[in-house]
């Protein structure tokens, strides 16, 4: 049996304030990845956006170290990302590209991490054009989203008003931190872990072939289901324990599949609350981790070496969508403030559009790559996070205009 799990870190994070930084480093990115380094047989992978590994390598040193002993220790293997975490298929081909070559370059410039193979899809936002544009960078496989996966075939169109809306497992997560009153919230909570313990036993974690338009890549399955079922054995949850987890996952025992036990934000571990206003703590992260590696015949292993040996044997399309509650792109398409941002940015490609590619300069790049930053957009941005989107677009229209108007003139005279 295989498994691991990934951890996801992205300090342009929508509800947090950018004075929190020293705390979100101090109580949860320190001792997280310091934990990990101590703990025998873990193999975890790391995303860690562009602009947060920018930040850390100038403010916070100490965690650029720990990063790269786990990495020269091959306790940490790094994925590709978008550098400011943008929503992929929302954006042009062009920018696309951008965002994983600025992101490309911070891994190497930062860490000296130039073997890639992985790629982490902000939001687990997907499209059928992206197989063939990774691959051209040199990644060989993605996580995506299960319940997505699931969805997507047969092939359902989500506008037919045949079809139900989409029930995930966050749905009922959602309804349980609304609702009030003990007896119904022990009532919905017992619900949720009904649901999320069967969808738990049920899945195919086997990889997967996806077929995009002009290539294909290998698609490694993330479960919400598991990450939730993950998160309330390691905080006890009422209802839960880590021999009841340990029974589960012992459905996977003679299981050549890729058992993704946890994939989630590492902030949610030692800093922001997952729960009813609990979190997860590195020394309860520490316990739940030395008790799974305990477990006979369960082997923590990267992606990468596991698909040396355990290649897909299916073929299978993957549906244009993300890991949001139904699955689909509106979430970061349909609010008023989401739709200005867009058209700012429409208006620099415009102006960029039009200016020869030798005169685009890193300035303007690197603020449109951060007005196109998700986090400021979808979920529950505070405002210090959507205005920084408006701020970038702003500055990267005034450029593009600049140049535009400085290469016109030129051309006249």
């Amino acid at each position: 049996m295989y498994s691991t799990i990934v951890l996801h870190a992205n300090l342009q994070y929508a509800e947090i304030p950018k004075d929190e930084i020293p705390k979100v480093v101090k109580y949860s990115y320190i001792p997280v990845l310091s934990t990990l380094l101590e703990i025998p047989k873990i193999k975890v992978v790391l995303n860690f956006t562009g602009v947060t590994l920018e930040i850390l390598h100038n403010s916070y040193p100490e965690v650029i170290k720990l990063l790269k002993e786990g990495i020269e220790k091959e306790k940490f293997e790094l994925t590709g990302c978008g550098y400011s975490h943008p929503i992929f298929p929302l954006l042009p081909v062009t920018d696309v590209r951008k965002q994983i070559e600025f992101n490309l370059r911070v891994l190497e410039t930062t860490l000296n991490y130039t073997d890639v193979a992985g790629f982490w899809l902000p939001e687990l936002a997907y499209d059928p054009t992206l197989p063939h544009i990774l691959k051209e960078y040199g990644f060989s496989y993605i996580f995506i989203d299960e319940e997505l996966y699931s969805m997507s075939s047969p092939l359902l169109n989500y506008s037919n008003p045949e079809h139900p809306p989409y029930y995930s497992a966050l749905h009922y997560i959602a309804e349980l931190s609304k609702v009030k009153g003990i007896f119904r919230k022990i009532h919905r909570y017992r619900k949720a872990l009904k649901f999320i313990k069967k969808n738990s036993k049920n899945i195919d974690f086997y990889p997967v072939e996806l077929k995009g338009a002009k290539g294909t890549i290998t698609g490694i399955k993330t479960s919400y289901s598991w990450s939730i079922l993950t998160a309330a054995t390691v905080m006890n949850y009422p209802f839960t324990s880590f021999k009841k987890f340990k029974r589960i996952l012992s459905k996977y025992q003679k299981h050549k599949g890729l058992v993704l036990a946890y994939g989630t934000d590492i902030e949610f571990i030692g800093y922001r609350n997952f729960t009813d206003g609990k979190s997860i703590s590195p020394e309860d992260l520490e316990k739940f981790l030395l008790k799974m590696s305990k477990i006979e015949g369960l082997e923590f292993v990267f992606p990468r070496k596991y698909l040396e040996d355990n290649k897909p044997t299916d073929l299978s399309y993957l549906k244009s969508g993300s890991w949001a509650p139904d699955k689909r792109l509106d979430l970061w398409t349909q609010d008023e403030d989401n739709k200005k941002l867009e058209r700012l940015c429409d208006e620099i490609r415009f102006y960029m559009s039009r200016i020869p590619p030798e005169n685009l300069t890193e300035e303007l790049w690197k603020h449109l790559l951060l007005a196109e930053n998700s986090d400021g957009r979808g979920w529950d941005p505070i405002p210090e996070r959507r205005l920084d989107c408006f701020v970038h677009a702003m500055d990267a229209l005034k450029i593009a205009k600049e140049i535009f108007h400085e290469v016109n003139s030129k051309k006249k005279k």
